[in-house]
């Protein structure tokens, strides 16, 4: 059997606030004739994150699949300087997390150290979502 590689594009490079405008993002995608032995990963741009105490739950199909990775121990100016800047992110799953057909991407905002009423969230955004999966030929 012949086993290809495949992706889709989950987001373009328009970025997406997540935070407090959105505390939740969900955006829907196809994969229709995926190989559910075989792992795939998603991959995609972020930048913000600066200011939480932990990481990003990233959930496919109402499952958690792994995390975004904050960019904690920074000063307060290295806060704001990092917050500028897009870093690449990974998140390895296996196949069988993919549906063979519409699936769904979740992340949801997290808080941070000195939230308040009017600004709950550690706003950050994200870009560039690509989801590469195996796909039978």
């Amino acid at each position: 059997m012949t086993v290809l590689c495949d992706f889709t594009q989950i987001i373009g490079d328009t970025p997406v606030t997540i935070g407090d405008p959105k505390p939740v993002w969900e955006q829907t995608f196809n994969t229709g004739g995926r190989e559910s032995g075989s792992t795939g990963f998603l991959i995609f741009n972020v930048r913000g994150l600066t200011y939480t105490n932990v990481d990003v739950n990233v959930k496919l199909n109402n499952r958690v699949i792994g995390k975004i990775a904050r960019y904690g121990g920074l000063n307060d100016a290295d806060k704001n300087e990092n917050a500028k800047y897009w870093y690449t992110q990974m998140v390895a799953f296996n196949g069988s997390d993919l549906n063979n057909g519409n699936n769904e991407v979740q992340i949801e905002a997290v808080g941070f150290p000195g939230s308040t009423d009017t600004n709950r969230f550690d706003d950050f955004e994200i870009k560039d979502m690509m989801c590469f999966f195996h796909q039978s030929a």
